[in-house]
């Protein structure tokens, strides 16, 4: 009571936390995290204060012993908390105790279910409707580096953690040159300019890692040795930037796998490189499912964070399928062009309605506006057959081996030959013209044909606010810079993220707090008056 006396005549106004605990007090309860901690041992703290603790130090974007001095010093949290004035409240290590029993169980979209539960019985959240999906990149919390000192890096840590662990064993057999080659981190060093030394500096670095790997497969190894985790990291990186030939190591150009599935950390092994036109990043992507309803508040609803270069489009079906689940799934889903695909169209769950831009023709005639595409020919599914605008018929019906389902239709070379329209038709001797399977292609066809409609358009439109959800969420909220490393951790901490920014929206919504606006500058207005000047005259 002292608490709450003394809260409500610091603020009378009243702050975030204590609307959370007057509007929304039972949105945490100990019973749904009960089975996250055992039976036997010492009483836990409470954890619907530590999952209300979580929320609300990302929604002011605090460190977790910024959190844990606000627990104890700021009234509003202790009147969230339902604290006495002279409770000391916790250490900070508890809040990662707490993430860390979330993650090991697989309970870290509870917090956010919870607060969409809530917001459901109060009827700011409703079945169906309208939602619109974006990705964004999240950096990774280490730092960028290149090939070389990747692998360097790679086995300079193998070497601390075995000089912490199997001290005298490394010591037996370690040559006296690898003290100052691997002993400071490789970024600290600066590495050679010429291309001929920096082959010889990683080839020696690929040496050393091949000799370490041969004397971790001897008998007299210490078992701890084998089984470090930064040793599994060291047997995944050197085939991918290195290769044996004849007993000897050398470097590769660029590595063996794909941008999926070449490490650039040793520290974050999830991290990835990717590129988005002009961005380039390390570590991860995350996806954001929001409402956007124009009487209700904008909530973000699903979360989901993949590996960096995996593409947008093989996330759609699954996205979809998961707020099926969920009892989530709205009537019309906005995405933009990068989450569609003629397969998207086809298996998406029934009842929903997709709308977003589908690739264009990729063909010439097509980018030129002229000729003959693949939409002027008239196919026979039943008869597999295809016939071209003047008529004439395909003799050739082929599966293509290397994708399922799609077909290489082929016209005759003499046929071709003698067309009067084939320069307009094809710039090869033949024609062939590839076919996605019919329903596929039909749908595809529908969607080019709807987006250049009016009313498309203006449906569309509104699937551009989820830029500003991302916005707020990089301006206000750690939402592209990752606090910890691994891709599970960073799935953790984007749904916490996404939970905050929901409590944001919520008490802005029900405060009546008016939407921000977007700055123009002094310049832009002028510009923009004189084309409006220009335009009346």
């Amino acid at each position: 009571e002292e608490t709450a006396r003394l809260a409500r005549a610091a603020h009378p106004k009243g702050t975030l936390a204590m609307w959370l605990r007057d509007e929304l007090g039972a949105i945490s309860t100990d019973e749904e995290f009960a089975d996250l901690y055992p039976e036997r041992g010492p009483p836990a703290l409470s954890p619907w204060r530590l999952a209300v603790v979580t929320r609300l130090q990302y929604v002011e974007d605090l460190t977790d012993r910024q959190a844990a001095e606000a627990v104890r010093a700021r009234l509003d949290w202790k009147y969230l908390l339902g604290l006495e004035l002279s409770d000391p409240g916790f250490d900070a290590w508890v809040l990662t105790e707490f993430r860390q029993r979330l993650l090991s169980q697989g309970a870290e979209e509870r917090l956010l279910d919870k607060l969409l539960v809530v917001s459901r019985q109060r009827g700011w959240l409703k079945a169906g409707g309208k939602m619109r999906t974006d990705a964004t990149q999240v950096r990774a919390a280490v730092r960028s580096l290149h090939h070389l000192e990747t692998v360097g890096e790679t086995l300079r840590a193998v070497l601390e953690e075995l000089a912490e662990v199997t001290p005298d064993w490394l010591l037996s057999w370690m040559p006296q040159e690898w003290f100052k080659r691997y002993e400071g981190r490789m970024d600290s060093r600066r590495l050679p300019k010429r291309e001929q030394e920096r082959r010889q500096l990683a080839e020696q670095i690929g040496r050393d890692g091949a000799l370490l790997l041969r004397a971790l497969e001897q008998a007299g190894t210490p078992a701890a040795a084998r089984e470090l985790a930064s040793v599994q990291v060291l047997r995944q990186v050197w085939p991918q930037y290195y290769e044996e030939r004849e007993g000897q190591v050398y470097w590769r150009d660029g590595p063996a796998e794909g941008a999926q599935e070449t490490i650039v950390s040793p520290y974050d092994t999830d991290a990835r490189r990717a590129q988005k036109r002009d961005t380039v990043w390390w570590g991860y992507n995350v996806h954001l499912t929001e409402t956007c309803e124009p009487d209700l508040p904008e909530l973000i609803v699903q979360v989901k964070t993949t590996l960096a270069p995996r593409p947008d489009v093989k996330e759609t079906l699954e996205l979809q399928r998961e707020l099926e689940q969920r009892q989530l799934l709205p009537q019309e889903h906005l995405v933009d062009g990068g989450y569609l695909e003629s397969e998207v169209l086809v298996q998406h769950p029934p009842g929903l309605r997709i709308i977003g831009p589908v690739p264009p023709d990729p063909s010439w005639q097509a980018h030129e506006g002229k000729g003959y595409d693949v939409a002027h020919f008239e196919v026979d599914w039943a008869k597999r057959t295809v016939t071209c605008p003047q008529g004439n018929q395909s003799y050739s019906w082929r599966e293509r081996p290397e994708r399922e389902g799609q077909m290489v239709v082929t016209f005759a070379t003499a046929v071709c030959q003698a067309c009067p329209v084939r320069t307009e038709c094809t710039k090869g001797r033949q024609r062939e013209v590839q076919l996605q399977p019919q329903a596929q292609m039909e749908a595809l066809q529908r969607q080019r044909a709807e987006q250049q409609t009016r009313e498309f358009r203006q449906r569309y439109a509104l699937r551009s606010g989820v830029e500003a959800t991302i916005s707020q969420g990089v301006r206000r909220l750690p939402l592209r810079q990752s606090r910890y490393r691994g891709l599970p951790k960073v799935q953790l901490q984007e749904v916490v993220t996404a939970t905050a920014l929901n409590c944001l929206r919520l008490f802005a919504f029900v405060h009546g707090m008016p939407r921000g606006i977007t700055w123009v500058s002094h310049l832009a207005r002028l510009k923009r008056r004189r084309e409006q000047e220009q335009a009346a005259a």
